[in-house]
């Protein structure tokens, strides 16, 4: 017969597996939702009540217990797609915009830090020309 610290250890490590697989299920129901509502709530805070109308979306399935992310795309002009990037992994966030090629691999990336220097970054790609306030744009 087996000694009764050798069956309290796997009665242990039983029920510290199945609180880790729980756990891991959680995390794993619930991350597309924690990406999405951390990813309004900090470009709400970067750039604005104009965020809420950002229509955020799941990106892929990273290491969901760590790695939140979530884009929203805001356009395509000249063959070129703008969107936007949360992420945040391990507590640290970042918006990014990504303009990307709608034919080619070719793809630039810029940290978003505010309003007025996302318009920066907008201001040098061919959407401008359609939202430039100096010129009547409106999107």
């Amino acid at each position: 017969m087996s000694h009764p610290i050798m069956i309290a250890a796997a009665n242990r490590l039983t029920r510290a597996e199945e609180r880790r697989t729980a756990a891991r299920e959680n995390a794993f129901r619930t991350w597309g939702p924690r990406s999405i509502a951390a990813a309004s709530k900090y470009a709400r805070r970067l750039l604005g009540d104009e965020a809420v109308t950002l229509d955020w979306e799941v990106l892929g399935l990273l290491s969901f217990e760590e790695h939140l992310q979530a884009f929203a795309p805001l356009d395509t002009v000249a063959g070129q797609h703008l969107e936007l990037y949360y992420t945040d992994e391990g507590g640290t966030e970042r918006l990014q915009l990504r303009v990307s090629c709608a034919s080619c691999p070719s793809q630039h990336v810029h940290d978003v830090t505010s309003l007025e220097q996302l318009g920066q970054l907008l201001s040098q790609t061919p959407a401008w020309q359609s939202i430039d306030p100096r010129n009547g744009g409106t999107l």
